[in-house]
């Protein structure tokens, strides 16, 4: 069985058929072949800047904590030491 590299695998996807060339362009990305050795290989990645248009990059919150009371986390408790005896 012959081994592929995740690139090739990758590619595989977008052209089934084999290319013999060592840069592939994409819309947002170009890699670059380095160098080959029975190691292993090398590639190098330039990614294109984000265009004016794409939005800003979005935070992603955190859900808000719920304050728990004295009596909640005796109940909790209680709760998980029944688990455990039964």
């Amino acid at each position: 069985m012959k081994e592929l590299s995740m690139l090739s695998l990758i590619c595989s996807c977008f052209y089934p058929e084999p290319r013999n060339i060592s840069i592939y362009t994409y819309d947002d990305m170009e890699v670059k072949q380095i160098n080959k050795r029975a190691s292993g290989q090398a590639f190098e990645l330039i990614l294109k800047p984000p265009s004016p248009i794409s939005e800003a990059p979005r935070t992603l919150a955190s859900p808000k904590k719920k304050d728990l009371s004295l009596e909640e986390i005796q109940k909790k408790l209680e709760a998980a030491e029944e688990r455990r005896k039964s």
